[in-house]
């Protein structure tokens, strides 16, 4: 599971910074939309990536924004297989001269994996609220089941 809160962080991350990239320019949407493939020995990698980020700053220099996005991600092994994983979110934020004064995230996604006869699609979910400099987390799931 640390794996996965992990790449969880990097993926908040990521939409974090497109939202302060954007918090950055006076007022508007900012549109991200990334896709493509590789391939290598193992398989195909496909992924496709959709931000929108609109952004409102007040003449007392508040910037509030609030960003969607989805990622999408397919690979085909070379063996014989998928992995599939989808993820979207929702994120608003309050800066205040500079400062993150409060935010808040709903984060879901669903992974699944296929071979054969072994199939398994795994569901998590989450809301957090940042307030104060303190985290206050709710409504997590996670839960797997055999497809």
């Amino acid at each position: 599971m640390g794996r996965y809160l992990s790449a969880l962080v990097v993926v908040i991350a990521a939409f974090a910074t497109a939202g302060a990239a954007a918090a950055a320019a006076d007022t508007g949407a900012s549109v991200v939309k990334d896709a493509g493939c590789t391939t290598s020995f193992f398989g195909t990698t496909c992924a496709v990536v959709k931000t929108v980020t609109n952004t409102t700053v007040t003449p007392s220099g508040r910037i509030s924004y609030v960003t969607n996005g989805t990622v999408e991600r397919k690979i085909t092994f070379t063996f014989g297989g998928t992995y599939t994983f989808t993820s979207s979110l929702h994120m608003h934020g309050l800066r205040v001269q500079g400062e993150l004064q409060e935010e808040s995230d709903h984060y879901s996604s669903q992974w699944e994996y296929a071979s054969g006869t072994y199939h398994l699609v795994c569901v998590e979910s989450y809301d957090l609220h940042w307030a104060n400099d303190d985290a206050q987390p709710s409504n997590f799931e996670l839960y797997c089941v055999p497809a």
